[in-house]
């Protein structure tokens, strides 16, 4: 299944990221999902969405992207901030600093997409088994 991107806008806040999260949920249910992919989709989200709010600044928008092709849901998080997000090695004792870990961790694939002077797209692709049925290798 192929479904056109999704775009949502958001204002760089803490309660964005909620928002934020459970749009991309929300699109991942749509493409048929799983609720464990789902769940998965919402959390990486919330890592991505809420380093681009931490590193935007004020009255700079955020563009949230969701896109559903061939059981796969890929998330883009586009900010102005040309700070790279980094994969931190694990310290149980800082705290923050360890979403990218995940994103690494859990997503298919992931990268960053830079747009020199007007910033960068952070994405990820997860699997989205359809409902009731598993994932092939």
């Amino acid at each position: 299944m192929v479904r056109r991107p999704h775009r949502l806008v958001l204002d760089p806040e803490p309660g964005s990221v909620a928002t934020g999260r459970r749009w991309a949920a929300h699109e991942a249910v749509l493409a048929h999902a799983s609720d464990e992919a789902a769940r998965t989709v919402e959390l990486l989200t919330s890592e991505i969405l809420t380093n681009a709010v931490v590193h935007t600044r004020a009255h700079r928008h955020i563009a949230l992207t969701a896109e559903c092709h061939h059981d796969c849901v890929r998330v883009e998080v586009t900010d102005p901030d040309p700070t790279l997000p980094l994969v931190r090695p694990g310290n149980a004792r800082r705290i923050g600093g360890h979403g990218m870990r995940l994103v690494d961790a859990l997503a298919s694939a992931w990268g960053i997409d830079l747009h020199p002077g007007v910033g960068k797209t952070v994405w990820f692709e997860m699997p989205v088994a359809a409902r009731g049925h598993a994932l092939t290798a």
